[in-house]
């Protein structure tokens, strides 16, 4: 059975608005270059429709190579139903910007480097021991790191592609809302139906 979307009702003017589900599979194999779509999602796209257009204090989406899933939030969100709709937009607008960076490299190239400013920023001690336990936690060798950072190097407009037909076939799609009841009411007249819960 799918799913059930969530939503949690409490006195509030705004809303906190998630969505997510699986985008790999456990045992499948994850490409680095899913680091370089995700941030370039969640810096652009995200960020822009979200926080500026929407008037979110914050929006950002994240992927978890280890387990395959994806997800959207914003907070002190007061586009509910709106918010919604831009994460089911969000596969129509990477393919958009894949079919535009076939023509500009610039874009490409400033995406990449994003994604690895991400990887190599400045650690201090306790995040070198935290980064370096996950590691052998999870037994994660040099070579398959060394990997890793050759795909988000040579992540092109047809691996921004691949995501986005990802994205739009999630599997086990569902959200969860904390927000008002007038909110919801709002929701549900724009076609978001929620199994409500009150919590305060």
């Amino acid at each position: 059975a799918p799913i059930a979307d969530e939503g949690f009702i409490v006195p509030t003017q705004v809303s906190y608005v998630g969505k997510g589900g699986r985008l790999y599979d456990v045992d499948e194999s994850v490409s680095g270059s899913t680091a370089v779509v995700s941030r370039f999602l969640g810096t652009g796209y995200m960020w822009d429709n979200i926080r500026v257009i929407g008037g979110a204090y914050g929006g950002f989406c994240q992927f978890n190579p280890r387990d395959g899933v994806f997800s959207f939030l914003s907070y002190r969100d007061p586009n509910l139903a709106g918010s919604i709709d831009v994460y089911d937009g969000a596969a129509d607008a990477l393919l958009a910007s894949a079919a535009d960076m076939e023509n500009d490299p610039d874009a490409l190239t400033t995406a990449i480097i994003g994604a690895i400013a991400d990887m190599d920023g400045a650690l201090s001690p306790d995040q070198k021991g935290s980064a370096q336990f996950k590691r052998w936690l999870t037994r994660e060798s040099p070579e398959q790191r060394q990997k890793y950072r050759d795909e988000v190097l040579n992540t092109t407009p047809a691996d921004f592609k691949a995501f986005a037909e990802r994205l739009k076939a999630l599997k086990d799609p569902s959200s969860s809302v904390v927000s008002s009841k007038a909110a919801f009411e709002d929701a549900a007249k724009a076609g978001k139906e929620f199994t409500l819960k009150n919590v305060m």
